[in-house]
């Protein structure tokens, strides 16, 4: 979508429908601009003079040329301080340009320039820029009987200095790439349940695995029972769906060994089961394998940005559903480690399914791991909908993870795992209940998973409250936001 071209000739000079600029708070008709507005009749200086052109961060104007230059229009987006500029910054003023361009009709071609003042260097700046685009334009088709227009943007040239023309090419490769998965991720969460099932969304990452030759696995039922995966099968149990767990690996280094292993709950749709939700808000549900999608997005930017290191993705899929067969407070279950678990609750059902799954990549010998599930709405009680949860058992792997949702410009924030919370999720007739009560639920959630990854490095990442959101940001649309698939695939 973005291609990167050597600034040259002067910004009047380049044909295109709308011309986005990045101007300063402190921006003055000097250089580009006042060529610019000497081809306008120093108009631009006039509307900068009125304040009707501002650098104010969150402000964009609109300028038609009439034909006093190549461009249509120019769309002024403003950057704030120029000191105090920031990827994340960037790509959010851009982003605001991009609404405005998709606003003003389809198939648009778009050149984009911003003053490059050093503050932010060449290949993140491109890097941020692409991906406002790229997410920003993003839109979920649906099912209409009348299919949506055309994407409303069809080409984006960014005009860099001759000499920063690798790095930016550079910054744009890992913002498409970080982009598509996110895209992707997105794509999967917003189909309804009657389209993603267990098996549907097992063919999307096996369709995923063989695009980039990686070497895939699809367990079933019969396998599953083989192997003891007494948590996905109890889930699964009240289900017409079929349940299946699905491995991917991506090995870029010449050994297999020091293995990064990535684990998702894809509960394609979650009722509550027996324990049923109430009915309002029960559409979204479907969303309930964000988890999974950040994984699998995340997989997809590794297989586009191929880095030297070893992955294996596993998913269980499954789906939560209320039946005669279904699994009932009160059962106890023996999951794939031996640990046997007491349920309280049937609609605490991620934890059990991604137990099974941290189990099995355990024993497939992953170096570190890291979890990502919408697992509970205590996390949107705690942090809201602007910020996902990260709790582990490895500081130092916390922060590794931390710094990279830092770079990838998605927030996120450490919960504690104190040993107190731990005691919470004590069963007096199993080795563990699946609920400890509504109090610091997002941290019991989290603490149960930290009994089945035992003594190896992980992190779980509770993005529930940023996976879907009912308005619309940015960055995206409302729906489905693709959370944490940026973050995780920084992080490899």
């Amino acid at each position: 979508m973005v291609e990167v071209i050597a600034k040259q000739s002067g910004l009047d000079a380049l044909e295109c429908d709308d011309f986005v600029i990045g101007i300063y708070a402190d921006q003055t008709m000097t250089g580009e601009l006042a060529a610019l507005d000497q081809s306008l009749d120093g108009g631009l200086g006039q509307l900068l003079a009125q304040g009707e052109l501002s650098g104010e961060r969150k402000r964009v104007t609109v300028v038609h040329t009439f034909g006093k230059i190549a461009a249509k229009r120019l769309v002024f987006v403003g950057l704030g301080e120029s000191e105090s500029l920031a990827f994340a910054s960037i790509r959010e003023a851009a982003a605001r340009a991009v609404k405005a361009v998709c606003d003003r009709g389809e198939g648009k071609t778009v050149a984009v320039y911003v003053e490059d003042r050093g503050a932010v260097p060449a290949e993140r700046l491109a890097h941020a820029i692409t991906e406002a685009f790229c997410l920003a334009s993003y839109r979920y088709h649906g099912y209409r009987q009348q299919p949506q227009s055309n994407p409303p943007i069809h080409k984006v040239c960014l005009l860099v200095e001759p000499e920063s023309l690798p790095q930016a090419a550079q910054g744009v490769r890992k913002g498409e790439a970080l982009s598509a998965g996110t895209n992707l991720a997105r794509d999967l969460t917003n189909m309804p349940g009657n389209y993603l099932t267990p098996g549907t969304l097992k063919d999307a990452i096996v369709e995923l695995a063989e695009r980039y030759g990686m070497p895939y696995e699809v367990m079933d039922l019969a396998k599953l029972k083989v192997l003891g995966m007494g948590g996905v099968l109890a889930v699964a149990q009240g289900s017409a769906e079929p349940a299946y767990v699905v491995t991917v690996k991506y090995q870029g280094r010449e050994t297999w060994d020091d293995v990064i292993g990535l684990v998702g709950k894809g509960v394609t749709f979650d009722t509550g089961g027996i324990s049923i939700k109430p009915v309002a808000g029960m559409e979204e549900m479907k969303s309930d394998m964000g988890g999974a999608a950040a994984m699998i997005g995340a997989l997809e930017a590794i297989g586009r940005l191929q880095p030297k290191v070893n992955v294996m993705l596993v998913v269980g899929c499954v789906e939560n559903m209320p039946s005669g067969t279904a699994y009932k407070p009160g059962d106890v279950i023996t999951t794939m480690s031996g640990k046997t678990v007491e349920i309280i609750t049937t609609d605490a059902e991620g934890r059990l399914v991604l137990a099974d799954c941290i189990t099995y990549a355990r024993q497939e010998g992953v170096s570190c791991l890291i979890d990502c599930a919408t697992l509970t709405g205590g996390v949107v009680v705690a942090l809201g909908t602007v910020c996902s949860g990260a709790m582990g058992n490895d500081q130092q792997l916390v922060e590794e993870v931390l710094a990279s949702a830092e770079r990838a410009g998605e927030r996120l924030w450490q919960l504690p795992t104190f040993e107190e919370y731990h005691e919470l999720n004590k069963s007096r007739v199993a080795d563990l209940k699946n609920s400890g009560g509504r109090y610091g639920h997002a941290i019991i959630g989290a603490v149960f998973l930290q009994k089945f990854a035992e003594d190896t490095p992980w992190v779980h990442l509770d993005n529930a409250g940023t996976a879907y959101l009912t308005t619309a940001t940015d960055l995206a649309p409302a729906g489905a936001t693709g959370s944490m698939a940026r973050t995780v695939a920084q992080f490899v």
